[in-house]
């Protein structure tokens, strides 16, 4: 929001079930709304040796739910973003979006009860598929991360 002054700690991530009521985000739930489109998020599950996994979609993309915020500092304008998450099984994953509820999201006039109801709905199916441990290296950025297991 506006108040922020460090813009070292500006979010990345939202909680759905907090954001029309944080302050931080409450503004920008209603104002400020957009998407990020993605081929597919990596999580990581198990104990002490956590396994990544790869999730995509049935479409080719998939489409985050997200509010942005400008920063103006110093004569130049700064932008942030924020994906929504939902908890699913313990974890938390980007609130994905079909293309009917794409456009009430991004809808300057959709009412506040349907965006609400937008924010607790279950997260649709999707595919995954178990990788190989070469994208825990933070030095590999290439198709290789996403080599099965």
């Amino acid at each position: 929001p506006a108040w922020l002054t460090d813009l070292s700690r500006a979010p990345a991530h939202a909680r759905a079930e907090t954001l029309a009521e944080q302050p931080m985000f409450r503004e920008a739930f209603r104002l400020r709304r957009c998407l990020l489109p993605a081929n597919g998020f990596y999580e990581w599950r198990g104990g002490a040796r956590k396994r990544p996994y790869w999730l995509t979609g049935e479409a080719s993309l998939l489409y985050f739910a997200a509010v942005w915020e400008s920063y103006p500092v110093g004569g130049q304008l700064y932008l942030s973003v924020a994906m929504i998450t939902q908890a699913v099984a313990g974890q938390r994953r980007p609130l994905i979006l079909d293309e009917t509820e794409q456009a009430l999201w991004l809808d300057a006039a959709a009412p506040p009860e349907q965006l609400q109801a937008l924010l607790l709905r279950p997260t649709p199916a999707l595919r995954e598929r178990a990788l190989a441990t070469l994208v825990n290296d933070p030095r590999l950025d290439a198709p290789e991360c996403l080599t099965p297991a």
